[in-house]
């Protein structure tokens, strides 16, 4: 389950960035490794086939596991010439249940401190059924409001990918 998670997140974020500007985007990568984990990801925007342009910078940190623990967004800022820190998703594993936090980086505090959004990914105990729970952070009442919920049953848990 943990795979599938992380596998999720890192495709919506590409999807994303591909059609956050209306169009069809060529983008490149370069990709830094420590061993089997990737340390950071460096997003380019192609521009007619040859030109390469900064776009995006993923960092990640990984737990005592080996799992991914947060993934930090930039976006490149054309102005300044740097990375600029965007967001980042903070991820926890339980038994059953995987949580993803989406913190906005707040440019007063210089942290991550303006949480908006959650997500939570449960499986039962026979692995048949999967929920999802999407929250909302309520500033007005300091606590996560729950804004969606899916339960799905999986005749067949193969699909699930184990680490």
């Amino acid at each position: 389950m943990k795979t599938l998670v992380v596998a999720v997140v890192i495709v919506m974020t590409s999807v994303f960035n591909v059609f956050s500007n209306g169009n069809l985007t060529q983008f490149a990568y370069n990709t830094t490794t420590n061993g089997e984990k990737i340390e950071s990801q460096t997003v380019y925007t192609v521009e007619k086939g040859k030109y390469l342009h900064q776009h995006m910078k993923y960092n990640y940190t990984y737990d005592e596991k080996g799992n991914v623990s947060q993934k930090e967004v930039l976006k490149w800022n054309e102005i300044t010439k740097v990375f600029e820190k965007q967001y980042c998703l903070n991820i926890t594993y339980n038994t059953q249940e995987t949580s993803i936090e989406y913190i906005a980086w707040d440019n007063k505090t210089g942290a991550y401190s303006d949480s908006r959004a959650k997500t939570v990914y449960q499986t039962t105990k026979d692995g048949q059924n999967f929920n999802y729970l999407s929250y909302q952070w309520n500033k007005k009442e300091n606590n996560w409001n729950l804004a969606k919920e899916h339960a799905i049953l999986y005749g067949d848990n193969t699909l699930m990918a184990d680490k």
